[in-house]
């Protein structure tokens, strides 16, 4: 830990991939494990340039960067959780890959020119400001609920940030997938695959993954799903897989 500052209500907890170790907050919002399936999920290319939309701690471009990816921007507005994200990058050595920057990425004109990313990642809040008991905690709050941006600013400016051909993959809540296929359409975008993740066997989805194309077609693979649990309550063979502990 010498290598790492810790500030208050901040602890130290080991990512496992890459030896990486990742700064959170102990009274505030910690990434889940949406975020780890999500990195998982985005199909890395070669010369990828990839845009991370509200980064928090910085632990998707961290994922993504032991997964191969080589050039991310990671844009978050909240400034506490962007010195997080940077001390982050800058703690697990990956100042060549991941540039954090501490601002609203719905005024992403004033830092990039329109089609300067390949690939757009975003883990969004997943509830509307009009549903359910919103946190007294600034950050769980922005992190849960639509306060900041909305999915529809999530592809409006993937939209901008993307050449054409380019992919969003997003991580959501599966009972607004009919939302986030509208609105992938209204900015141009066709969802190409789809998989859905399950607590257990006979639960309803609860999430789900998709990627889009911008300017793809109709066609859409639905890929099988992804259970989380055993009915013991144990994670399953794939999620240890993923999580580094197989």
């Amino acid at each position: 830990m010498s290598n790492w500052i810790l500030k208050e209500n901040e602890r130290l907890d080991d990512l496992i991939r890459d030896g990486m170790k990742i700064i959170q907050r102990t009274d505030g919002f910690c990434f889940s494990i949406d975020s780890v399936l999500l990195a998982h999920y985005v199909s890395i290319k070669n010369k990828d340039k990839i845009a991370d939309l509200g980064t928090g701690t910085g632990i998707i471009p961290l994922l993504l960067s032991a997964l191969g990816a080589k050039d991310i921007a990671a844009f978050e507005i909240n400034p506490i959780m962007a010195d997080i994200a940077k001390r982050n990058v800058s703690g697990n050595k990956k100042n060549d890959i991941i540039k954090v920057l501490e601002c609203d990425y719905k005024k992403i004109k004033e830092y990039y020119p329109t089609g300067s990313f390949t690939s757009v990642v975003a883990n969004p809040p997943y509830r509307d400001i009009k549903t359910g008991k919103i946190s007294n905690k600034e950050a769980v709050a922005t992190a849960c609920y639509e306060i900041n941006a909305t999915i529809e600013d999530v592809f409006k400016t993937a939209q901008y940030l993307l050449k054409y051909g380019g992919r969003l993959t997003m991580v959501h809540r599966a009972d607004r997938l009919c939302d986030l296929i509208t609105y992938g359409r209204k900015y141009k975008m066709e969802a190409k695959r789809i998989r859905f993740i399950y607590a257990r066997k006979k639960h309803n989805a609860v999430r789900v993954l998709v990627e889009w194309k911008y300017g793809g077609n109709v066609e859409v693979t639905v890929e099988p799903p992804l259970f989380l649990h055993y009915d013991d309550g144990a994670y399953t063979e794939e999620v240890l897989s993923i999580y580094g502990k197989e």
